[in-house]
C-alpha cells in the first residue's frame, strides 16, 4: 500500500486553510496534501476530487475509497440540519434566512439537488420581499405564491398574489406585493394574460361564482377544476367543496362527493344543505345506488 506524503499532509493541513483546489497534476503526494488541506477546512466536494483524481492515476491506492465513503457520509450527516433549516424557512416565509442556509448547503455540497436553484430564486425574490411570516391571510397568500412559484405552478402564482393584493389593506405590504407582481409577470406574461378579472368582484367570488356557473351548464369538471383553484386558496372553503361535492355527484362519483361533503360539513357543522345532501346519498345507497 503506497500513501505518499499522506502523513505529510495531515501534519500540516492546518497551515494551508485558505488553500482551496485540487492538482491537476499527477503528483499523488501533492494530490493528497490537496485532499488533506480541503477536508480539514470543509471543503468536502473538493476533497472528493483530488482522491478521486488520485484513483484516476493509480487505482491501487486504498486510503481515498475510505475516504471518499467517510466524507460522503460525513457531508450527509451535516447537510441534512442544514437543509431542513432551509426548507423550513422556506416554507415559514422567511425568504433571506432561507437564501442565507442555501448558501450554507452549497458551501458544503455544490452539487446538492434543488438548492442551487432555489437560491438564485430565492434572490430575486428576497430584493422584493426579504420576509413574509408574519400571521394573517395575506402573508399567507404571499408564502403560498411564492411556494407555487418554485413548484412551477403559475396558476397558483397569480391567483394567489392577485386574491392576496385584492384584500390587503396595508399600503407597505401592498407595495412589496405590487413589485412581486411584476416579477412574476415578466416570469409567466402568457399564464398572467389568462386570467380575466371582473371589475367590482375579489378572486374568490368570481371563482365560486364561476363554478356555480359551471354546474348551471352541465359542465361538471370545469366545476371541480374552478373549485380546486379556491380549495388551494382556502382549503376551508364550505361553498367550493359543496360545490365539487355536487359536481361529483352529478358525474355519478359518489364516493368523491361524500368527501368533499363531510369536509365541508366539518368546516360548517350547522350546514343543513350539506346536511341535507348526505341525507340524500344515504337514501340512494340504502336503495341500492350511491356506490360509485
Amino acid at each position: 500500500m503506497r500513501i505518499p506524503g499522506y502523513a505529510a499532509g495531515c501534519a500540516f493541513a492546518a497551515f494551508f486553510l485558505a488553500v482551496s483546489f485540487c492538482s491537476g497534476a499527477d503528483d499523488i503526494g501533492e494530490l493528497y496534501n490537496d485532499a488533506v488541506r480541503n477536508f480539514t477546512a470543509g471543503r468536502y466536494s473538493d476533497a472528493i476530487r483530488c482522491w478521486q483524481r488520485i484513483l484516476e492515476i493509480d487505482s491501487e491506492q486504498i486510503p481515498p475509497h475510505k475516504m471518499i465513503e467517510f466524507t460522503r457520509n460525513k457531508i450527509k450527516k451535516e447537510l441534512e440540519p442544514r437543509v431542513k433549516a432551509f426548507e423550513k424557512n422556506l416554507n415559514d416565509g422567511k425568504w433571506f434566512i432561507a437564501f442565507d442556509a442555501a448558501g450554507k448547503v452549497l458551501d458544503i455540497d455544490p452539487t446538492y439537488p434543488g438548492v442551487a436553484q432555489k437560491k438564485d430564486k430565492l434572490e430575486k425574490i428576497t430584493v422584493i420581499i426579504k420576509d413574509s411570516s408574519g400571521p394573517g391571510r395575506v402573508w399567507m397568500l404571499a408564502r403560498k405564491s411564492v411556494s407555487a412559484y418554485f413548484d412551477q405552478n403559475p396558476a397558483l402564482v397569480f391567483d394567489a398574489l392577485i386574491y392576496a393584493q385584492q384584500i390587503n389593506r396595508d399600503n407597505s405590504i401592498g407595495e412589496q406585493l405590487a413589485a412581486l407582481g411584476v416579477y412574476m409577470d415578466k416570469i409567466y406574461p402568457e399564464e398572467r394574460n389568462k386570467i380575466k378579472l371582473i371589475t367590482g368582484m375579489d378572486l374568490m367570488v368570481q371563482l365560486l361564482q364561476s363554478s356555480l356557473d359551471s354546474i348551471y351548464k352541465a359542465d361538471y369538471t370545469g366545476a371541480i377544476i374552478v373549485c380546486d383553484r379556491v380549495l388551494a386558496l382556502d382549503e376551508n372553503n364550505t361553498l367550493a367543496l359543496m360545490r365539487k361535492g355536487s359536481a361529483y355527484y352529478a358525474l355519478n362519483k359518489f364516493s368523491e362527493a361524500r368527501n368533499n361533503w363531510l369536509l365541508a360539513l366539518k368546516t360548517d357543522p350547522q350546514n343543513k344543505d350539506v346536511k341535507k345532501f348526505l341525507k340524500l346519498l344515504d337514501k340512494k345507497k340504502k336503495n341500492g345506488g350511491g356506490k360509485k
